[in-house]
């Protein structure tokens, strides 16, 4: 038995994935401390203690992935065989389709903002420095392409010797989604992405067989 096979080349490298979000702003920084100063025994105290800094910004959302092209077409062909002395089978489609980009990392979150000054007197305890910002979205991945078409295939042969001729027709497959983007680091961790939709079939195609002289 033997087979041939009229597609759409596969496609060698996936579509482009999205890009990584950036890091978010830095926080602001605390209110400073301030001192006070007792006359009645002469001596300073804390006022006003410094401000814890504020949370850093949430890091930006990755970039979509690219969606995938649809595959190729199959090409229109001529077959011509002549005696047929084996079963052959004669397989017809639209190629596959491209894969989805991957959707790109969600940004880091911003760091923290620095804490107020220490009152001039230093009579106040040291704030602290605020909490990192939350981590961006992650991009959605890219949608698969959709199968590529059918086309129409003549296959010519003079004789059938002990042999047959089968189609075998299909529908180009969809490529596959492009994988969802993570969240980034942050408090708290940012939202994964979606993964990619999913593509379509290609159309069909048709086979003709006919013996000729």
């Amino acid at each position: 038995m033997a087979t041939i096979l009229v597609t759409g080349e596969p496609y060698a490298n996936a579509a482009p994935n999205g890009g990584d979000g950036s890091t978010g702003t830095q926080g602001s920084q605390g209110t400073p401390g301030q001192s006070g100063y007792n006359t009645g025994n002469c001596t300073y105290y804390c006022l006003t203690a410094p401000g814890t800094g504020g949370q850093g910004g949430q890091g930006t959302t990755g970039v979509n992935g690219s969606a995938g092209a649809k595959g190729r077409p199959a090409p229109p062909t001529t077959l011509n065989l002549g005696v047929v002395t084996d079963n052959i089978i004669v397989r017809v489609g639209g190629g596959t389709g491209q894969t989805g980009g991957n959707g790109g990392k969600g940004g880091t979150g911003g760091p923290g903002g620095n804490p107020g000054t220490i009152d001039p007197k230093q009579k106040c305890n040291p704030a602290s420095k605020g909490a990192q910002g939350r981590g961006g979205t992650g991009g959605n991945g890219g949608k698969a392409g959709d199968g590529g078409d059918g086309t129409t295939v003549t296959v010519n042969y003079t004789k059938l010797s002990g042999g047959s001729i089968t189609p075998d027709v299909f529908l180009g497959d969809p490529g596959t989604p492009g994988s969802l983007g993570t969240g980034g680091q942050g408090n708290p961790t940012g939202t994964n992405g979606n993964t990619g939709p999913t593509g379509g079939k290609g159309s069909t195609s048709q086979v003709n067989i006919r013996q000729v002289p």
